[in-house]
């Protein structure tokens, strides 16, 4: 009988990188920084949370401090991205910031999983929130949630 090799694609650095680049491709043109990057992603995943669709994870207790771990997932998803040529890195006074390039829509378009779909109608309502509110939106909420 053949071994059949799993791929883990959950909580990996593919994943984080796609997150990145809907998220980027939602706030398109503005570009982010590494910091609110990071913030946003925890709440793209948690979005319940934060009184917005449903999660894409599940909301597993003791979920403080997450945000340091996902540091290094979001970094490295990140640096995978730009080696895609999905995410451009914008070198400014104020510090480093990220973009998506023109090849992340087509791939955006092509992605039609439910876990695709829910991805991206997080990161419409994050961008949204952040439109209207700016991040003392989601700070607030943090300070309960994530800390």
């Amino acid at each position: 009988m053949d071994q059949v090799e799993t791929i883990d694609v959950f909580n990996t650095v593919l994943e984080a990188g796609l997150r990145s680049v809907i998220l980027l491709n939602e706030y398109y043109p503005t570009p982010i920084g590494f910091e609110e990057i990071v913030k946003l992603d925890y709440v793209l995943v948690y979005s319940k949370d934060f009184n917005g669709p449903k999660s894409l994870h599940p909301c597993i207790p003791n979920r403080k401090g997450e945000l340091a771990v996902r540091r290094k997932l979001v970094r490295d998803g990140l640096a995978l991205m730009k080696r895609f040529g999905l995410i451009n890195v914008l070198c400014e006074k104020e510090g480093i910031y990220y973009s998506v390039t023109g090849d992340a829509k087509p791939l955006i378009k092509l992605m039609k999983s439910e876990y695709s779909m829910s991805l991206k109608n997080n990161a419409k309502w994050c961008v949204g929130q952040l439109n209207h509110s700016g991040f003392q939106y989601f700070n607030k909420i943090f300070m309960d949630v994530a800390f």
